[in-house]
């Protein structure tokens, strides 16, 4: 099953967004307030991860301020 996720706060995205689909998908908010990535890491703690698993942010949320994501 798929949703919409629309940044906190896009008012005028989440309204047409929901009158488009919202019979269809369901269309939610972001509950992030704030990043959570850290920059920087103490220096006693060695990192254990082989690659990074967070990639790039999608177009559509920088650009449009949704994202449509499988649950």
């Amino acid at each position: 099953m798929y949703c919409i996720v629309v940044k906190l706060g896009a008012f005028q995205s989440y309204d047409a967004l929901h009158q488009a689909f919202g019979q269809k998908l369901p269309v939610i908010w972001d509950r992030r307030r704030v990043e959570r990535r850290r920059t920087q890491r103490p220096l006693d703690v060695p990192n254990r991860r082989r690659v990074s698993r967070r990639g790039p942010h999608p177009v559509s949320w920088i650009a449009l301020g949704f994202v449509v994501v499988e649950r």
